[in-house]
């Protein structure tokens, strides 16, 4: 009897070492879902921590540069001022980890000035005033987003892609409203270009929100979306009134 309770207390004590050894493992190193963190001014990002043991606690090398929150294993970015700095995070047994931030200046601030400047998709080229074409901006049910435009000559553009977080659409109000921007490895939408005769269709990589507002300041008037978006290596803004469809 009592060598099978010793056999029993070793298996035991075997069983404790092996766990504590994968905890140990596990809790041995900080990891992101991210690499590095790119934000545009007054912007925010955000991403996971994971190993290692709550509470964790991020400190910026540069707090002029941005500024770091935590709640949870989420770690919120948000971009200061222009410069390239680093978020220090620790756990609570002083486990750390560092990740690169790169804050810029909002490319288009002056565009914002004005809801009738669009920025051609292949260049950046401004195109000025309500007659250079139809633009038009819908989001169904399904959360779908499509944005549209046609010139005199029949011209197309379509733009389309999802907005599963409802960035568009569901402040209102007419308050300014900003978003990091979505990019994955996979396509996330669809451009087709249509001139003429020729017809030509390109993987949408991102997209972001840059500013929803009124066009003008009459009552009633529905918000104008700046909406900034990349596709086949190239940028592109487009500006229209949204539109949500019911049905």
């Amino acid at each position: 009897m009592k060598r099978i309770s010793i056999y029993l207390l070793s298996l035991m004590v075997s069983g404790a070492f092996f766990v504590a050894c994968d905890d140990d493992e596990s809790n041995g190193k900080l990891t992101f879902d991210k690499n590095n963190v790119e934000v545009i001014i007054g912007e925010e990002d955000a991403l996971k921590v994971s190993g290692g043991v709550a509470p964790y606690e991020a400190m910026p090398a540069d707090e002029t540069v941005a500024e770091a929150t935590v709640s949870g294993s989420d770690i919120t970015i948000k971009g200061l001022k222009e410069g390239n700095t680093t978020v220090k995070v620790t756990d609570k047994n002083g486990l750390e980890a560092v990740i690169a931030v790169a804050v810029k200046a909002d490319p288009y601030e002056e565009e914002k000035e004005d809801a009738t400047v669009r920025i051609k998709w292949d260049t950046y080229e401004k195109v000025e005033g309500t007659d250079e074409g139809t633009y038009t901006l819908t989001k169904a049910e399904d959360k779908t987003v499509t944005f549209s435009w046609t010139n005199e000559e029949g011209d197309e553009l379509f733009l389309t892609f999802m907005d599963s977080e409802d960035k568009i659409g569901s402040d209102g109000g007419g308050e300014e409203s900003a978003s990091v921007k979505q990019e994955n490895a996979e396509p996330i939408g669809t451009l087709t270009i249509n001139v003429g005769e020729d017809s030509e269709d390109y993987d949408v990589t991102s997209w972001r929100l840059v500013q929803a507002q009124p066009a003008d300041d009459e009552e009633g008037t529905p918000d104008t979306y700046w909406i900034a978006f990349t596709a086949d290596g190239k940028t592109g803004l487009c500006v229209a009134p949204l539109t949500v469809e019911t049905e």
